[in-house]
């Protein structure tokens, strides 16, 4: 990919333009840059942190400098190409400041015994990763020949590579790969271990059991891993118009409340949507909200349409209310959510 020129010199020209809830947006080389969540930081400071730490980084790279250069516990980036020019973009950039809203779970200490067909799996993460993901995220599409086709050469990848991966992915379908695939998760110090584990779920969409794992494996301590995880829910969710079946999260609370306060902030969306599709109770998402408002109030804060409208669709799902690119006014309806600690949610402070 191209890298991006510089920046440096056009920051100091640069106006922050003050957005509703914690969202800033400057003026940046190939479109707006907006960032999300900013606490401390204002935007035209960040972006010059940025790029006098690597003035030769591609934009859409600076989480991993955020990350370990400037404090951020987390941080991601969403690029939005103005349709298939991507000389001309629109860029969100979230941060999470408070380290205490990061929780990722322990990494495993074992190495367990995988059967053969599972070690060909493992062989594919650490050799073809990329295509490993896609194979996941758009199972549900294979029929599709020219939608496969499309989906491989737009990532630069070989569309003939995937049929093998499926072959793979589909011979694990008993349940005691169900059962292995939780073990791995949990326990293996493996990443490419846990990422095969994860795409073989794709096999039991109808056992909540394995919902929860993924959802767990999105707080996982390896990125890859993490990625894998959300390509197979978005191919679960996402491929037949974001519908799938009812699910029961109650078993799940603790890392649907660690994604939501702000952990793995690129899987964000993803549960957002899947929450949603999924039709997750009333009350568990209602306690998610009031425990975890900030990054919530933050999305709807942005001036990025697609960024906005996840957190406030989901907002609506919940609430049966509309209030709109208002986070003041969804901060007051979250305020009157019932808690047994009597907690008060501030409405966020405009920059």
């Amino acid at each position: 990919m191209k890298i991006l020129p510089s920046i440096l010199g056009v920051v100091t020209l640069l106006a922050a333009a003050a957005s509703h809830g914690d969202s800033q947006v400057v003026a940046g080389p190939h479109g707006p840059v907006e960032f999300v969540g900013l606490q401390r930081w204002n935007a035209p400071d960040l972006l010059e942190a940025i790029q006098e730490i690597a003035p030769d980084q591609p934009l859409h790279a600076c989480a991993a400098t955020m990350k370990s250069e400037l404090g951020f516990p987390d941080a991601a980036v969403f690029i939005y190409p103005e349709s298939d020019d991507w000389s001309k973009r629109y860029t969100v950039i979230v941060g999470v400041e408070d380290s205490a809203r990061v929780r990722y779970r322990a990494a495993g200490t074992r190495t367990i015994g995988l059967p053969e067909p599972w070690q060909e799996l493992k062989s594919v993460a650490e050799e073809d990763f990329g295509t490993l993901v896609l194979a996941a995220e758009i199972s549900d599409l294979r029929h599709d020949a020219a939608s496969v086709r499309e989906s491989a050469e737009i990532r630069g990848l070989d569309p003939a590579a995937l049929d093998g991966i499926w072959g793979l992915i589909d011979a694990l379908d008993d349940e005691q790969d169900r059962l292995l695939a939780h073990e791995v998760l949990a326990h293996d110090s493996s990443w490419s271990s846990r990422a095969a584990a994860a795409s073989v779920l794709v096999n039991f969409r109808a056992q909540d059991a394995a919902w929860h794992d993924l959802v767990s494996t999105l707080i996982d301590p390896d990125g890859r891993v993490q990625t894998l995880a959300g390509a197979v829910l978005r191919g679960l969710v996402g491929v037949e118009g974001g519908k799938s079946r009812p699910i029961r999260w109650e078993s799940a609370q603790e890392p649907l409340m660690a994604l939501l306060d702000g952990t793995n902030l690129f899987a964000f969306p993803t549960v957002l949507e899947l929450l949603a599709a999924t039709e997750v109770s009333s009350a568990l998402a209602r306690h998610l909200i009031r425990e975890a408002p900030d990054l919530l109030l933050a999305h709807v804060g942005a001036e990025h349409e697609g960024t906005r409208e996840t957190a406030i669709e989901f907002l609506k799902f919940v609430s049966g209310e509309d209030f709109g690119a208002n986070p003041e006014a969804w901060s007051e309806w979250m305020n009157h959510l019932p808690s047994g600690r009597g907690a008060q949610i501030p409405a966020p402070t405009p920059n």
